[in-house]
């Protein structure tokens, strides 16, 4: 049976030399790299930078990545305490930016910040004129949403932000695979803060399936149905 994986990196916007060094890994691997740009954060180098690579996608991260959680809540952008026709407003705004930045490349799904999303605000997506959405795997469930998920996160967050090493990450990525059943399996990175060792890391797993005509890493167009 074909396994296919799929590789989401959250948090790019800001100009920074981290997200070249992720786009060069990409061509260098070969991989897909589907880059969740924060659109309140998009600078005129970054959209350079993205447009050259060969290998990247763009999909929508939120607005500006702002909590309005609750004091006792998990972090959330799209829901919590924020106005909802506010924040409409401004996902719709963000949509537009991105599609003029990145046309084709752009895919109309979102990727919620800290991958969590009030399930009203999930449900209002389609009529906003989105098509897909990338969280952890589970609810909400809202049609015809088309939903891939993300299975894997290679930074360790309650230790400090820190990233995960290879023989951690085949591990995950392994029990991703059981998790996703026939679907493709998601390896979420954020390019700010890997560490060193976590580049290496990084390197590693996405040399998996290089020789193997069973093993596909597939592009986020592909993914949420957009020629």
């Amino acid at each position: 049976m074909t396994v296919t994986y799929w590789w989401r990196d959250d948090d790019a916007g800001r100009d920074d030399p981290r997200l070249e060094r992720l786009l060069e890994l990409a061509a260098r691997r070969a991989r897909p790299v589907t880059l969740a740009v924060v659109p309140e954060w998009l600078e005129p180098a970054t959209v350079e930078r993205i447009n050259a690579s060969p290998w990247a996608a763009v999909i929508q991260h939120g607005v500006a990545h702002v909590d309005y959680a609750g004091p006792t809540d998990k972090k959330i952008e799209l829901g919590g305490t924020v106005d909802r026709a506010w924040l409409e407003e401004r996902l719709l705004a963000g949509r537009e930016r991105l599609a003029a930045a990145f046309g084709g490349r752009f895919v109309a799904a979102i990727a919620p910040p800290w991958n969590n999303i009030a399930t009203d605000v999930a449900a209002r997506l389609p009529a906003l004129g989105f098509a897909g959405l990338s969280c952890d795997p589970g609810p909400p469930g809202v049609v015809p949403l088309t939903r891939v998920d993300v299975h894997v996160d290679a930074i360790a967050w309650a230790e400090g932000a820190r990233s995960k090493d290879a023989g951690e990450l085949d591990a995950e990525l392994a029990a991703g695979r059981a998790a996703a059943g026939a679907g493709p399996v998601g390896l979420l990175t954020h390019h700010p803060v890997i560490s060193e060792a976590g580049w290496d890391a990084l390197d590693r797993v996405l040399a998996l399936g290089h020789d193997d005509p069973m093993v596909v890493w597939a592009d986020a167009r592909a993914l949420f149905g957009v020629s």
